[in-house]
């Protein structure tokens, strides 16, 4: 607990102080465009602050094995390609190719879903396919955090709430080590808003969204691996799920309108709900508080699957119809 305690003030403790010395610095400079949701020219890269108290407040509280270092170097992989994004805009190939190589090197490592669970069935046994779920998991996810990062405060208090409850999660399923591993991550996070909250003085950039959405992407994959009844297969899914449930329904909507995906654009349910009067703070505390309703579903998740699984989803139904009545998008 003593080890726990001091990693998770650690990373705190750097991820304040990193992003601080990023916005003194001005090393990377966000310049306000058509798509941006700032005015002023904001330093970014502050989540470089947040990587650095995340790995070492990690790996002072773990017991170092393979599958852990494949998951930091996996992590770390994704941190670089987000921070030379941040230095200079890559073009697509390069960014899912470099995130594709962080999720090859966790994998090499042993991260690989096995299992999963659903409810009326039981465990199944995924054998090869686990290896393409993985990939997709661990490139979906990175670049889901990355999309949503976009309005002040919104990653860092959505990774704070989320971390903390699979945290609580893992240790109601006798997962002590991940557990750890959960809130020194959510200690990032705070430490991180501490200069990210509205107005913000510096941004996260690429190099944290990446980080955060590869962590939680191997956080899960770490959770699955250690549980015989495949059912910790959807705690992290369940924690962010208005992260996926936003980036899939957007692209969805915007395939379906002949848009091109993969092109910059500002329609995501919560860049909406911004466009419609809700300000940044305001927005954020709406999708910290999803977070922390969809964090109560994980911890339920062992004891009934079903309405945990299916209150998270019915939620994001809700929201997705109350933010587009809403918007004038």
């Amino acid at each position: 607990m003593i080890d726990l305690l001091l990693g998770c003030a650690m990373a705190a403790a750097l991820g304040y102080a990193g992003a601080e010395a990023m916005a003194r610095g001005r090393f990377l400079v966000d310049l306000p465009n058509a798509r941006s949701s700032h005015v002023a020219p904001t330093p970014r890269g502050g989540g470089v602050g947040l990587v650095a108290g995340a790995v070492l407040g990690g790996a002072w509280i773990v017991t170092p094995s393979t599958a852990l270092a494949g998951f930091a170097a996996g992590a770390l992989l994704a941190a670089l390609a987000g921070l030379l994004d941040d230095r200079r805009a890559q073009g697509p190939l390069v960014k899912f190719g470099a995130q594709f190589l962080a999720a090859f090197v966790a994998m090499g490592a042993g991260l690989t879903f096995e299992r999963v669970a659903l409810p009326g069935i039981g465990a199944i046994e995924l054998g090869p396919v686990g290896t393409v779920v993985t990939l997709l998991w661990f490139v979906g996810l990175t670049n889901a955090y990355n999309f949503m990062d976009g309005l002040d405060a919104l990653a860092g208090a959505t990774g704070a709430v989320a971390a903390v409850f699979v945290g609580f999660a893992l240790l109601l399923i006798g997962q002590p080590a991940n557990a750890g591993l959960a809130f020194v991550l959510a200690a990032a996070c705070l430490g991180f808003l501490g200069v990210n909250k509205p107005p913000a003085r510096v941004f996260m950039g690429d190099v944290g969204s990446q980080f955060l959405g590869f962590a939680f992407a191997g956080l899960g994959v770490l959770a699955s691996k250690a549980d015989p009844t495949g059912l910790a297969f959807w705690l992290v899914p369940l924690a962010l799920m208005h992260f996926l449930f936003d980036t899939l329904f957007t692209a969805a909507r915007r395939a379906l309108a002949g848009e091109n995906v993969l092109a910059a654009h500002k329609t995501h349910l919560y860049q909406r709900l911004n466009q419609a009067g809700f300000a940044h703070g305001r927005v954020a505390a709406c999708l910290a508080a999803m977070a922390a309703l969809q964090g109560n579903a994980a911890l339920w998740l062992f004891e009934a699957p079903w309405p945990a699984l299916l209150a998270p989803f019915l939620l994001q139904l809700v929201y997705a119809r109350w933010v587009l009545a809403r918007s004038a998008v």
